[in-house]
C-alpha cells in the first residue's frame, strides 16, 4: 500500500484475527473444583501449559467443566478465564466471545481483581478486533488498573503493550511508542522473556508502519527466536506472519511468499481450518503488489471464501480492484472498489486515514482506464491533497511527544532505582550481620542496572532523533519536504528587514513527468526525481533551502539573492537538466526538462503564501510559453 512518496502505511502485520470455526468436543460430566484445583488454574504453570499447547490444554479444561454455584464463583470464573485464554490462542473467537459473556454478569467488587484484570484484557482484544479502538483502549486501561491493585506485573505490562498497539492501529505512533517504551522498561526490570518478546513483536509492527523495514524485521526475528525457545505455538505463528508482512511491505515479494507459506504450516496446531484466511490474504496481497494478478485473484477469492475481518477484506477488495483494472475488467473493478468503500463506511475511526483514502486513488486509476482523463486528474489531485493533509495532521504533535518521552523514561528509571534502594534497605534491616556483603551486592546490582538503563536511554534517544528527521525530509529524494521548506521560508522572510537584502524563490516542475512514468514505469520516474534533486542541490549554495514540495514540483529558497542572480541560478539548473544524460534500465537516454518560476522580494512584510503564489504564477506562465524556460514574477 505504501510507496516512496509516503502513501499509506499498512497496519496488518501483527496479531492475526479470524472468527471461529465451531469445534466439536465431547465434554465429560461436570466436576466441582476444589480450592487446590483453583490454585492450579490461577498459577503461572497453567498459563504456561496453554501457551505451549493450547489445543491439548483446551481439551483438558473441557473435561473439567465447572457448573456455577454461589459457593464457588471464583472457581468457576478462573475456569472461564483459562478457557477464554485457550480459545483466543486457537482463534476460536466466537466461543471466546461467548465465554466472556458468561464472565461479565459475575463480576463484582467481591471478585478477585486478577480475574477482573484478565477479563478486561480479553474484552479489550475482542472489541479491538471489531475496529472499536477507543473502547478497546478504555478496557486495557481498566485491566492495567485492576492488575496494579494485586501487583500482577505480567497482566499489567501485557495490557499496556496492547494499549500501545491499539494506538498504532489509529496512526497514533508517537503515543504508541511512548507507552511501549514504558512497558519495555517494566518487562526488562522483571526479566520476563515472554513479555519482552511480545513487546519486540509490537515494535516490529510499528517500525513496519513507519517504513523502517530492516528494523522491523530485526524486532520480529527477536520475538520469533524467543517464542521458539519457549515453544509457544500460537505466538510463533504470529511472529512468522509479521515477518512475512514486513517483507511484503518492503517489496521483497519472494521472501514474503516463503514466510506466508511457512505461516500456513505453523498454524497446524489448531483444528480451526478457517485460519488459512490469513495465509490466503497475505499471498493474495503479495502477488497483487508483485504484479502477478492471475495468482493474486486466485488467492484473494480463496480468502473471500473463508470468513475474515472486515478491514482485511477492505484491503483485499482494493487489491482486487487494481488487478481488474490492470486486466481491463473495469466493471469488476467498479464492484470491488464499491465493496471496499462500503466496509470503510462501517468503520468511522478509519475514515480519513491513508487506508481509506487509497480508495480515492484507485478510483482515479479506474477513471483513467475508462478514458475519463479529466475526472482521473481531479480525483488523483484530491487524493494527494487529502493524503498530504492527513500526514501533516498526524505529525504536528510528533516532536513534542518525542521530547516528552525522554522525560517519562527518566521518571521510570528513577522509580526503578527507588524500588531497588528500598529493597536494599529492607534486606539490611532483616539481616544486619551480613550488611557489608549485602551492600556490595547492592552496589554491583545498581551499577549494572544503571549501565543497562543508560544503554536503553541512549538507544531510544537515537531512535527519537531518527523519527524527528522523518518529519523534515522527503523519503524519496532526501531533500527537505514541503512543511519544512515553508517553515524556513517564513523564518527567512522575518529576517529580510534585518539583513536588508533580497530573497528569491525558485519554483520548478518537471515537464511531462506523467509521460515519463507511463513510458518507462514508476521506478524509472522515481530515479529521475532523485537525479533531478541532486542536480538542483548541487547547483545551489550550502545555505540555500532545496526541497520537494509535492510530486514532481520542487522549490529553492535563496536568501540574500536578488532577481538577476535568481534568474541566473534558475537558468543554470534548467540547462543542467537539459544537458544531463538521464537513462532508463536499458541505458536509453530520457529527455528531461523543467519549467521555472522565479519570484524575488525585498519587502519586509511579504508573506510566504504570497511569495509562493507569485512564483507559482510565473511557473504557470513558463508552462504556457512552451515549457523548458524561466519566467519571473517578482514583488516590487
Amino acid at each position: 500500500m505504501k510507496n516512496k512518496v509516503g502513501i499509506s502505511i499498512f497496519r496488518l502485520t501483527l496479531l492475526c484475527f479470524i472468527p471461529i470455526m465451531f469445534v466439536q468436543s465431547n465434554v465429560l460430566a461436570a466436576k466441582p473444583l476444589t480450592n487446590n484445583t483453583t490454585d492450579k488454574l490461577s498459577s503461572e504453570s497453567s498459563e504456561e501449559m496453554i501457551f505451549r499447547d493450547p489445543w491439548l490444554a483446551y481439551e483438558a479444561l473441557l473435561t473439567q467443566e465447572v457448573q456455577h454455584n454461589n459457593s464457588n464463583t471464583n472457581n468457576y470464573l478462573w475456569w472461564l478465564v483459562r478457557k477464554a485464554q485457550a480459545e483466543n490462542l486457537l482463534y476460536f473467537y466466537l466461543k471466546f466471545d461467548q465465554t466472556l459473556a458468561l464472565i461479565k454478569p459475575l463480576l463484582s467488587n467481591q471478585v478477585d481483581n486478577e480475574i477482573q484484570a484478565r477479563y478486561y484484557f480479553y474484552q479489550g482484544l475482542s472489541v479491538q478486533r471489531q475496529g472499536n479502538y477507543k473502547q478497546a483502549r478504555g478496557l486495557f486501561e481498566q485491566s492495567m488498573s485492576a492488575a496494579e491493585k494485586v501487583g500482577n506485573n505480567r497482566v499489567y505490562i501485557r495490557a499496556k503493550q496492547e494499549l500501545a498497539y491499539t494506538y498504532s492501529l489509529a496512526d497514533l505512533y508517537d503515543t504508541s511508542l511512548k507507552d511501549l517504551q514504558e512497558a519495555f522498561v517494566e518487562a526488562f526490570a522483571i526479566e520476563d522473556q515472554y513479555l519482552i518478546a511480545t513487546i519486540n513483536e509490537t515494535y516490529g509492527a510499528i517500525y513496519g508502519y513507519m517504513n523502517r523495514y530492516k528494523r522491523s524485521l530485526e524486532y520480529y526475528q527477536k520475538a520469533l527466536d524467543t517464542y521458539e525457545r519457549l515453544n509457544y505455538k500460537a505466538h510463533i505463528a504470529e511472529a512468522i506472519y509479521g515477518l512475512a508482512s514486513t517483507y511484503r511491505y518492503w517489496k521483497k515479494y519472494d521472501q514474503a511468499i516463503v514466510y506466508f507459506k511457512r505461516y500456513q504450516e505453523a498454524v497446524n496446531y489448531t483444528p480451526n481450518t478457517n485460519i488459512s484466511y490469513f495465509s490466503a490474504y497475505g499471498l493474495g496481497m503479495t502477488y497483487a503488489e508483485k504484479g502477478d494478478c492471475v495468482n493474486a485473484l486466485t488467492y484473494i477469492d480463496q480468502a473471500f471464501a473463508l470468513k475474515g475481518l472486515d478491514d482485511y477484506d477492505a484491503e483485499l477488495y482494493k487489491r482486487k480492484a487494481s488487478c481488474h483494472i490492470t486486466l481491463g475488467e473495469l466493471n469488476k473493478a467498479e464492484l470491488a472498489i464499491k465493496a471496499s468503500e462500503a466496509i470503510f463506511d462501517t468503520m468511522p475511526e478509519l475514515l480519513g486515514t491513508a487506508w481509506e483514502l487509497e480508495n480515492q486513488k484507485i478510483r482515479g486509476h479506474l477513471a483513467f482506464a475508462k478514458g475519463n482523463f479529466k475526472l482521473a486528474y481531479q480525483t488523483l489531485e484530491q487524493y494527494y491533497e487529502a493524503y498530504s493533509q492527513a500526514l501533516i495532521d498526524n505529525s504536528t504533535s510528533r516532536v513534542n511527544n518525542i521530547r516528552a518521552s525522554l522525560e517519562l523514561e527518566r521518571q521510570e528509571v528513577e522509580r526503578a532505582l527507588s524500588k531497588q534502594r528500598q529493597k536494599a534497605t529492607d534486606l539490611a534491616t532483616e539481616n544486619r550481620e551480613q550488611k557489608a556483603k549485602q551492600q556490595s551486592y547492592i552496589i554491583v546490582f545498581l551499577i549494572t542496572l544503571l549501565v543497562v538503563v543508560i544503554i536503553v536511554v541512549t538507544f531510544q534517544y537515537k531512535h527519537n532523533i531518527q523519527i524527528t528527521a522523518l518529519t523534515r525530509v522527503d523519503p524519496l529524494t532526501g531533500l527537505y519536504n514541503r512543511r519544512y521548506c515553508f517553515e524556513k521560508l517564513d523564518a527567512l522572510l522575518e529576517k529580510t528587514i534585518i539583513d536588508k537584502g533580497a530573497l528569491t524563490v525558485i519554483l520548478f516542475d518537471v515537464d511531462d513527468f506523467k509521460a515519463i512514468n507511463d513510458l518507462h514505469g514508476h521506478p524509472i520516474g522515481d530515479k529521475v526525481l532523485v537525479e533531478i534533486a541532486k542536480i538542483a542541490e548541487d547547483s545551489c549554495r550550502p545555505g540555500d533551502i532545496v526541497g520537494r514540495i509535492g510530486g514532481e514540483e520542487f522549490m529553492c529558497v535563496l536568501p540574500r539573492t536578488d532577481n538577476e542572480q535568481g534568474m541566473k541560478v534558475a537558468q543554470r539548473i534548467r540547462q543542467s537538466f537539459e544537458m544531463s544524460a538521464f537513462r532508463d534500465d536499458s541505458q536509453r537516454r530520457i529527455s528531461v526538462t523543467a519549467s521555472f518560476g522565479v519570484c524575488t522580494t525585498t519587502e519586509p512584510k511579504t508573506k510566504a503564501s504570497a511569495l509562493y503564489a507569485k512564483a507559482d504564477k510565473a511557473l504557470y506562465a513558463a508552462k504556457l510559453a512552451g515549457k523548458n524556460c524561466v519566467k519571473d514574477s517578482s514583488i516590487s
